[in-house]
C-alpha cells in the first residue's frame, strides 16, 4: 500500500469513527442504556481520537517537518502516539466519571504513558543498531 492511499484510508476510517462518535453521542441516553452505551460511548470516542491525532501527526511530521524520506517510520510513531494519547484522553475521562481524577493521578497516568513511550523507543533503538 502507498503512502497516499494509506492516509486516504487512515481520514477514511477517522471520518467513520468521528461518525460513530456523532451517532452515540445524539441517539444513546446514558441513563437508559447504562453499561453498553457507556462502553459504546467510550470505544467510539477512543477510535475516533486514534484516528485523528495519528493523521494530525502523520501530516505534521511528514509533510510540515518533511521527513518523506522516513515516511513509513513516521506513520509508525504517529500511530503509536495516537494510541497512546487517546488512551490517556479516555482513562482521563473514565476516572474522571467515576469521580476518581485528581492532579497526582493524572501525572502517574502521564508517568505511565511516558515510561511506556520510553520502553518502545529503547526497543526501537536497540532494533537499529
Amino acid at each position: 500500500m502507498g503512502y497516499r492511499s494509506f492516509l486516504g484510508l487512515m481520514a477514511a476510517v477517522a471520518f467513520v469513527a468521528c461518525a460513530l462518535l456523532a451517532y452515540v453521542i445524539l441517539n444513546v441516553n446514558p441513563d437508559e442504556a447504562g453499561l453498553m452505551g457507556l462502553t459504546a460511548f467510550y470505544i467510539a470516542l477512543y477510535a475516533s481520537l486514534v484516528g485523528l491525532i495519528s493523521f494530525g501527526g502523520i501530516i505534521f511530521r511528514v509533510h510540515v517537518r518533511g521527513r518523506k524520506q522516513t515516511a513509513y517510520r513516521e506513520v509508525r510513531i504517529a500511530f503509536r502516539h495516537g494510541l497512546l494519547l487517546a488512551g490517556v484522553a479516555v482513562a482521563a475521562l473514565i476516572l474522571s466519571s467515576l469521580g476518581y481524577l485528581a492532579w497526582w493521578n493524572f501525572l502517574l497516568l502521564l508517568a505511565a504513558v511516558g515510561t511506556l513511550e520510553y520502553v518502545f523507543l529503547t526497543i526501537q533503538e536497540s532494533r537499529r543498531g
